[in-house]
């Protein structure tokens, strides 16, 4: 005989009622109008932050083209006017890698200023707020090679050569070999350090000062010059002809 099974009727779910779905609607809305509000402040903000960057940043050019001009170095005051509104800044938009690199070039401007008043403590501290900056730039952008090489050059000015100053360094190399402030900070750096660095960071220093010379040979020459290491800078290719070069020869 046949099996018969029984069927059992489908149980369609309750549907929701028309206010219902209009609650769901209106607080859908409203979640996506807090959230577009939110974003529309932080980009204001974002904005504003950027603005008053921008102005620090000619702010800053038009008194170091000055000094430049006249000789007379950025003072203390005027370069405090520029940390102010970069401090200000960075309070709006604390994540920003720019502002806290901006932060640290003002700062060493403001070392001259403070060097000449004759106070090593007030200088000590200026390099170390340098320092503190630049490393909160490569914090948020570690692929920049410019704050790398200056937070190097922030950490020998002030008296600390470490493995912290050398991975700086090598950081700085790495990422931006054919970069001319690169090359004319680390090459510096390196020259000053060559007896106490680690060995294997002296051919690296060499290749990039090799770079720079194909067009800054004489700013090179200069920089080794300064540090004592001309008769390794001596040997590289096209500087040997230099006067330099030769006088070290002879």
């Amino acid at each position: 005989m046949p099996t018969h099974t029984a069927s059992h009727p489908k149980i369609k779910p309750p549907r929701p009622e028309p206010g219902a779905r209009n609650v769901v609607a209106l607080w859908a809305a409203g979640a996506a109008t807090v959230i577009l509000l939110f974003l529309g402040v932080l980009c204001a903000r974002w904005g504003f932050a950027d603005l008053i960057v921008t102005d620090a940043m000619a702010r800053q050019a038009f008194l170091q083209a000055e000094a430049a001009r006249t000789g007379v170095p950025v003072t203390s005051k005027e370069a405090d006017e520029v940390i102010a509104s970069l401090l200000r800044a960075q309070y709006i938009d604390p994540n920003n890698p720019a502002t806290a690199e901006q932060l640290g070039g003002a700062y060493t401007i403001d070392v001259q200023d403070t060097r000449q008043q004759g106070s090593n403590r007030a200088v000590t501290r200026e390099w170390a707020k340098a320092y503190e900056q630049y490393s909160r730039a490569v914090a948020l952008r570690p692929t920049s090679p410019y704050a790398w090489a200056n937070r190097a050059w922030t950490k020998y000015y002030q008296g600390k050569a470490d493995m912290e100053l050398y991975v700086a360094m090598q950081n700085a190399i790495n990422l931006g070999p054919w970069e001319p402030e690169v090359q004319f900070v680390v090459v510096d750096l390196g020259f000053a350090l060559w007896d106490e660095m680690p060995i294997d960071l002296r051919p690296q220093i060499l290749t990039l000062a090799q770079n720079g010379q194909r067009r800054y040979a004489t700013q090179i020459v200069a920089i080794a010059q300064k540090r004592g290491r001309l008769t390794e800078v001596c040997k590289l290719e096209k500087l040997a002809s230099l006067p330099a070069c030769v006088s070290n020869r002879g």
